[in-house]
This record gives structure tokens, sequence and C-alpha cells, in this order.
């Protein structure tokens, strides 16, 4: 028949014999065992990822309220990697760790009484003329100001008169009942956390890796035992190292600083020391406070304006060389964190437990990068907060 003549007829549909299957819809539209599976496995993905951040802002939420509890833990912890080798090296010399822990505790002691004892009569003269010296620095910017006026007043063609009988503010008038309940309750506080420290810190001390081995005892198997019981002394060996070479550079770089505030003629040269090497422990925001207070210090002590800049200059030259060229050289690559990790946690431990967490911020940073890198499943943390891009190696399998 022509094609033409097929055109008008209709079409008749011949049902597929029951063996034949019917035409699938195209591969793109069909789903598939596979996507199914992988839909299904992003989904348990998703589920631990939800319990893992519910676990972080519950532990988050426990710092929080119980800083009481947790923080003189953590003051124990951090001394006790720190005094370990002490005491370890008295014991070397045959004597018992309970003995050792308490000499050394009765020197650690010693010396914290000793410096507050030293520092409190400039401590104590400082804030003392503290309202005073502010009014000085006051008058200091004001007078400034009225030159800057009159500079612009003659500029502008104005012959306006300046009014320099501005009478001077009261300063900072506290009341006396207050601050002393405010003194006593912090101090109260500051005795009582003092004291719990002070107590876990002994039992840490001479108890040694007791506790350790009792805690491994509950591992099953005897090679899991050995390599917890190798990783813990590894990462207790390179905390200890870390914390003692800390404090050795911040301590001469407070010794460098009381030297040149000495020098320099500045007024308790000892205290600026003992500042700068404490607030060396905070990032970024310490070095910046000691800088600011010195300016502040040195225009209330020395009339010319360069004299007065002099000390901050010196202290800003020695974090320099501190913090770029010691540090960095003493404690190497392997020991360095990335600068916008160390802000993120200075702002966390800040928010978190104030003035003492900005204080511990970076130490608690580095023990979680040392465990980190003695972990195989935690190394490529432990190279993110180095700054580094994770190896292959590094890798979770």
């Amino acid at each position: 028949m022509p094609a033409d003549d097929c055109k008008g007829a209709p079409t008749v549909q011949t049902p597929l014999p029951a063996s034949v299957p019917a035409a699938s819809p195209p591969a793109a539209s069909r789903p598939r065992l596979s996507d199914l599976a992988r839909l299904f496995h992003g989904s348990q993905d998703m589920g631990s990822l939800a319990v893992a951040g519910l676990f972080v802002l519950a532990l988050v939420a426990f710092l929080r309220f119980a800083e009481a509890i947790v923080l003189p833990v953590v003051l124990a912890v951090l001394f006790y990697f720190l005094l370990k080798p002490a005491v370890m090296a008295l014991q070397r010399l045959h004597i018992p760790r309970p003995l050792g822990a308490v000499l050394i505790l009765a020197v650690v002691i010693g010396a914290f009484v000793t410096a507050l004892s030293t520092l409190q009569d400039p401590a104590r003269e400082f804030l003392t003329k503290a309202p005073e010296s502010v009014r000085k620095l006051e008058g200091k910017v004001r007078e400034i100001l009225r030159r800057v006026e009159q500079l612009t007043r003659s500029q502008t063609g104005e012959n306006a008169e300046v009014n320099n009988d501005t009478p001077p503010t009261k300063g900072f008038d506290l009341s006396e009942k207050v601050l002393s309940y405010g003194t006593l309750i912090y101090t109260a506080s500051f005795l009582t956390g003092f004291l719990e420290t002070i107590v876990l810190l002994y039992f840490l001390l001479a108890a040694g890796d007791r506790f350790l081995e009792t805690v491994v005892g509950a591992l099953p198997g005897q090679s899991g035992k050995d390599e917890a019981v190798a990783i813990v002394n590894d990462v207790q060996h390179s905390i200890s190292r870390y914390l003692v070479t800390v404090a050795g550079i911040n301590s001469c770089v407070g010794l460098i600083v009381a030297a040149a505030m000495l020098v320099l003629g500045m007024p308790n040269p000892v205290l600026w020391g003992v500042v700068a090497a404490i607030l060396n422990f905070m990032p970024y925001f310490g070095p910046l406070t000691v800088f600011s207070v010195l300016v502040l210090a040195g225009l209330l002590s020395f009339e010319s304006v360069g004299q007065a800049l002099l000390p901050a200059a010196v202290y800003a030259c020695v974090h320099a060389v501190e913090s770029n060229l010691v540090t960095p050289s003493i404690l190497g690559r392997r020991l360095t964190l990335n600068p916008l990790i160390i802000f993120l946690a200075l702002m966390f431990w800040t928010w978190l437990w104030g003035i003492a967490g900005a204080l511990l911020s970076v130490p608690l940073l580095m023990m979680f990068k040392i465990l980190c890198d003695h972990t195989p499943t935690l190394a490529p943390i432990g190279e993110l907060l180095a700054g580094r891009t994770p190896s292959a190696a590094a890798m979770p399998r």
C-alpha cells in the first residue's frame, strides 16, 4: 500500500507478550539502588553530625556554667605538665614522689607569695594615684584640644575666644562600701580557687602515672594498652616541653622589660616586667594592653613626648623580636599555630572564662593540637590548626 494511503488509517497497538518487559524510563530519571544507598548513607552522616553538634553545645554550656569547678582542674593539669619535669628530677635523686611534690609546691607558693608582697606596694601606689593621673592626663588632652581649636579658628578667621575655665571633672569617685564589698568577694573567690588548684596539683604530682595506669588497665587487649600508654606519655612529654619553653621565654621577656624600664627611668620597673611576662601568654590583646598602658604611664611620668613614648617603643621592639625570631626558632614549625585559629580561640575562651580564659587560650589550643598530632584519626585537625594542608598520610583511612 502506498504511503499516502496509510495516513488516514487507524493506528492499531499490538500488546506485547508477557515475556517482553515494558519500556523503562530514561536512565537519567530512574532512581538507582546506589543513589538510594548514598542518600541513606548521607542521612546517617547528617545524623552523626547533628549529634556531634549537640554534644559540642552541651560541652560549651557545661564549661560556661561549671567554671568554678572546671577552671581549677584545668589550671592544676597545666601546672602538672609544667612542674612534672622538676618532680621527676627529684625522683631521680632518690627523693620520694610525694615529698618531691611537697618541695616543688613549697617553692612555687613561696615564689608566688614573695612576688605578691614585692609588687603589692607598687601596685597599690599605682592604683591610688590612678584618679589623679587620669585627671592629669585629661588636663593634657584638654590642652591639646584647646590648641587644635585655636589653630582651627585662626585658619577659619574666627576671633571667638576659647573658654579655658572649664571646670575639671571629679574623676572616678567610687563608693568605698561597694568597692570593699566587691574586693572581699573577689578575694574570697580567688583564695578558694587557689586552694582547690593547689590541692589538685599536689594529688597529680604525688600520684604520678598511677591514675593513667588505672585508666589504661580498663582497656581491652594488651596491644591497645601499650599503644595508649605510648601515646599519652608522648603527649605529656610534648606538652611539658612546650609549657616549660614558653614560660622560660616569657620570663626572659619580663626580665628584659624590667631592665629596660629601669634604665629609662620608669617608676616601678619590676611591676612592668611582671605585667609584660604574664600578659605575654595572651596573644594579640596582651602585648597591645602592655603597649597602651606603657604609653599612658610614659605620658604621666615624663614631660617630653618623645621620652614618654620611648618605654612603649622599647617594649614593642622586644615583643617583635620575641614573637618573630626567638619563639619560632625555639619551638620550631611543629609547634606553630595558625594565627586565625589563635584569634578565634582567644575570642572563645575570653567569652567563656574572661581573663583567665584569655591567658589559657593558647596553652589549651596547643595541648589539643599535640593530642591531634599523636592520634592518627585526629591528625588532619592538627594539620589544619597549624595552617597546613592535611597530607595524604595524615588523612584517616
